[in-house]
C-alpha cells in the first residue's frame, strides 16, 4: 500500500505477485460488473498519476481527514497474509509514518470509464508502529469513480527483494 503497512509480519515477500495482480484485476471486474476496459489515453495516465500523488501526499502529511475523503467505504487493503477494511485502516493509520517516497516506475491502466489501476515500483522510507519498514515495493491501487468523485477501492503492497 502506498506508504503504509499492516503489521511488521505482513511485510514478507509474496512469491505470487502475478497471482495477486490477477486477483486485483478480477476484483476490479467484480466491483464494476464490466469486463471491457476503455481505451488507454494520456489523460488516463495523467489522471491515475494525480490520484497516486494525492494519496502519497495524504500519507506524508499524516492527514486522516483527507484520507477518509478519498477512501471508499468498501475499501480493501492487502499485504502478505492480511487484509484491511476501512475501519482497520482508520485504526492503524496513526501508526504509519511515511517520510519519503520515490516512484521508480509507474503504469496506469483504465479498466473502465470509472475504474483506474495504478501500479508502481517504489522506494519508501517509513516506520510502522515505531519499526523501520523502509524498502523497495510493488504497489497497486484501484480507484473507482462514484458520483463524480475518485475513491481508493483496493490497495496492495508487496516488498521487493
Amino acid at each position: 500500500m502506498r506508504g503504509q503497512t499492516m503489521t511488521s509480519g505482513a511485510r514478507r515477500f509474496i512469491p505470487g505477485i502475478l497471482t495477486m495482480a490477477s486477483l486485483l484485476l478480477g476484483a476490479a471486474t467484480i466491483f464494476t460488473g464490466s469486463q471491457a476496459p476503455s481505451p488507454q489515453s494520456a489523460d488516463s495516465s495523467a489522471e491515475g498519476a494525480a490520484l497516486d500523488d494525492q494519496l502519497t501526499e495524504v500519507y506524508l502529511r499524516q492527514d486522516w481527514a483527507a484520507l477518509e475523503k478519498i477512501v471508499a467505504p468498501d475499501y480493501s487493503g492487502f499485504a502478505a497474509d492480511e487484509q484491511w477494511d476501512f475501519s482497520a485502516l482508520k485504526r492503524e493509520f496513526p501508526k504509519i509514518h511515511l517520510v519519503d517516497l520515490h516512484v521508480e516506475r509507474q503504469q496506469v491502466k483504465r479498466l473502465s470509464h470509472d475504474l483506474i489501476l495504478v501500479s508502481d515500483v517504489l522506494t519508501m522510507h517509513e516506520t510502522y508502529a515505531g519499526q523501520d519498514i523502509s524498502g523497495r515495493y510493488w504497489s497497486s491501487d484501484i480507484w473507482v469513480r462514484r458520483n463524480g468523485k475518485w475513491l481508493l477501492l483496493v490497495e496492495q503492497e508487496v516488498p521487493l527483494k
